[in-house]
């Protein structure tokens, strides 16, 4: 079989399972000469390593390389992309990095190849979710440093639709604005694409038949299948035939684009772009790799980053592989189920904040919520606030036995009034932990 390097790189479905094997074994090879070639960290992890090119051949070798930690970046990379450039300074045309809320920010350097790449990438994901050159795209993802607004921009004018570059703010403008210009698809967090929904309703602003939306892609926060549904229920979307499908990515592997949810993956899984991305999933105690749709942690290799590739990355993203079984070629990954970051130690129990927000998403009821770790006293609490119009007894009752049943807890429900919650434009915070 000849390799196939020149495709069409918007299409989804422009290579087969063998391609994309192919595609991917060839970049890791190109991607391994260009590090220890040009790259002062990974050179010297090379050297220290006692490893030469002929070491690193196949996936199955990255083994015998350390893995890349968000650290590494902080300590190596920040601001111009310090070690970890593999370009001269001068082929660099910007940064993205993150908000740096606990410490020094993690960045990432890109050349115009990587712009290019990134765009043609989130284009794949818009395109495999469904948009086309026929959309209007309100993309309500923040612009700046941020990669939402920026990537999702450049891969919606990619594939040729009309972009409405709005950002977050202004929610009450921006809920007339959807009506009038008739926009069919939205493109934000999932927690602002909600706070869109209930401001339509608050302006008595009827989303079934007042609006034209079919598609919702929500990405850069944790997010569940209730979630989802929830923001096909309240946008109305099904009634046009479409659905929310999750984009995923992180700033350090480019920005969104890494992987999608196609129509059929019915919020469970997501296609990884493996011509791009070499994807592991390891047992995060042990960093050892485990089986095929076993849980554990993404550690990711960019195949084509040319500014700052990474080898190895530990993203902390909680997920399972399998290989694809539909008619998109690409690997696919589960939904990510939480961040290592983010579990909560509550009375020996690891629990993910996504468990509980399963559980309330599924309740019509519930409105918004917020998850209280108390440890003040020596009597430690989960609290949770559920904001809803209908609080009773019952309903406490069927949350508190939902809860315990998934997430093996048992909290307290606290009903609160209705907008007493904070609301969230960019990444959600709805854990609150008190120390």
């Amino acid at each position: 079989m000849s390799l196939k390097l020149t495709y069409n790189e918007v299409d989804p479905k422009a290579l087969t399972k063998e391609e994309v094997r192919e595609v991917q074994r060839f970049r890791l090879r190109s991607l391994i000469k260009r590090v220890y070639e040009n790259s002062p960290y990974y050179h010297k992890l090379f050297k220290e390593r006692g490893l030469t090119l002929d070491d690193i051949k196949a996936p199955e070798d990255l083994v015998k390389l350390p893995f890349t930690y968000k650290d590494d970046l902080r300590r190596h990379a920040y601001p111009h992309g310090g070690d970890f450039l593999a370009v001269p300074f001068e082929n660099l045309v910007g940064w993205h990095m993150t908000s740096g809320t606990t410490g020094i920010p993690t960045v990432n350097a890109y050349t115009w190849s990587d712009v290019e790449v990134w765009s043609n990438l989130v284009a794949r994901s818009l395109v495999a979710a469904g948009v086309t050159k026929n959309d209007i795209v309100m993309n309500i993802y923040g612009y700046g440093l941020f990669t939402g607004g920026i990537g999702l921009h450049q891969g919606i004018q990619r594939i040729g639709a009309k972009v409405i570059p709005w950002s977050t703010g202004r929610t009450e403008a921006l809920a007339r604005a959807l009506k009038d210009f008739k926009a069919t698809v939205i493109t934000g967090t999932p927690s602002y694409e909600l706070l869109v929904a209930e401001t339509l309703r608050k302006l008595n602003i009827d989303a079934e038949n007042e609006l034209q939306l079919r598609l919702a892609i929500p990405g850069a926060e944790a997010m569940t299948k209730e979630m989802l549904e929830r923001i096909e229920d309240e946008l109305s979307l099904k009634t046009r035939g479409g659905r929310a499908l999750e984009i995923y990515g992180l700033t350090e592997a480019l920005g969104p684009g890494v992987a999608q949810e196609c129509p059929d993956d019915n919020h469970e899984w997501l296609h990884i772009w493996a011509d791009h991305y070499l994807v592991e999933i390891i047992d995060p105690e042990t960093g050892e790799r485990v089986s095929e749709d076993e849980e554990g942690e993404m550690v990711i290799t960019t195949l084509s980053k040319e500014a700052m590739p990474l080898i190895r990355y530990r993203t902390r993203d909680i997920t399972s592989l399998i290989e694809s079984d539909d008619q998109i070629p690409f690997p696919k990954i589960r939904m990510i189920k939480g961040r290592l970051d983010d579990v909560i130690f509550y009375k020996g129990v690891k629990l993910f904040p996504t468990a509980i927000a399963n559980v309330l998403m599924s309740y019509e009821e519930v409105k918004e919520f917020q998850i209280v770790v108390d440890k003040t006293n020596r009597e430690h609490r989960l609290i949770i606030k559920v904001e809803t119009e209908k609080p009773s007894e019952k309903l406490v009752e069927k949350l508190i036995e939902k809860i315990r049943t998934v997430a093996f807890v048992t909290p307290e429900v606290e009903f609160v009034s209705l907008g007493t919650l904070p609301r969230f434009e960019g990444k959600s915070k709805r854990v609150v932990i008190k120390e």
